[in-house]
């Protein structure tokens, strides 16, 4: 099958802590003058897809987007599987013609719109309910497509207070996209990872 990127919402999870990067909000500083989510935005802005954002607070730059902001259903900062399930609750209230969520993280500045719309070039397998990126042996599991009909498999899980994603995916029909380039999957965790950023950005050849 190929993805409909019509019937797909692509929800850029920010709703952790930051706890590693010294708290506040990692997908807000800046490298070379521009932020992480700035960056982020820009790199989506010609996919031609609905965006929205996965939040924990009432930050007032993330309203500043534009974009729908989705909450966490369960309090607490429960993780990204949290904010996948929050995300498939919204869209069935607000978009029943969605049938998959793509979540990206928000510390992920080099997901160039290409590297995103290859998920909907490749033909996948038809009972497949979670397609995840992967580079070499690494899967990335915040990065994925995830089918809306798992909702229910989802909101089970996690009343199981599992919240490692890959032990839940185990349990799905799921496949993973390769992708060369380790780079663009370059995640921030900590202030230092803003200077590799920097060096980064100026290395990668902008596809």
């Amino acid at each position: 099958m190929i993805i409909n990127k019509l019937k797909t919402q692509l929800v850029i999870l920010a709703g952790g802590q930051s706890k590693r990067f010294g708290g506040g909000y990692k997908t807000l500083q800046k490298f070379n003058n521009i932020s992480v989510l700035n960056r982020i935005l820009n790199n989506y802005k010609n996919l031609n897809m609905q965006v929205a954002l996965n939040v924990n607070s009432n930050e007032i730059e993330f309203a500043k987007t534009g974009l729908h902001l989705i909450k966490d259903e369960i309090e607490n900062f429960q993780g990204p599987l949290a904010g996948i399930y929050s995300s498939m609750k919204w869209v069935l209230h607000y978009n029943k013609s969605i049938e998959w969520v793509l979540t990206t993280p928000s510390d992920t500045p080099f997901l160039f719109k290409e590297i995103i719309n290859k998920f909907f070039k490749t033909e996948f397998s038809e009972n497949s309910k979670i397609i995840l990126a992967k580079n070499s042996e690494k899967i990335h599991p915040v990065i994925g497509l995830w089918h809306i009909s798992l909702i229910k498999k989802l909101e089970e899980f996690l009343k199981k207070e599992d919240r490692k994603i890959m032990n839940w995916v185990k349990l799905q029909n799921f496949e993973t996209l390769n992708f060369e380039n380790k780079n663009y999957f370059f995640n921030i965790n900590t202030r230092s990872d803003l200077e590799e950023a920097t060096k980064i950005e100026k290395s990668l050849k902008i596809l």
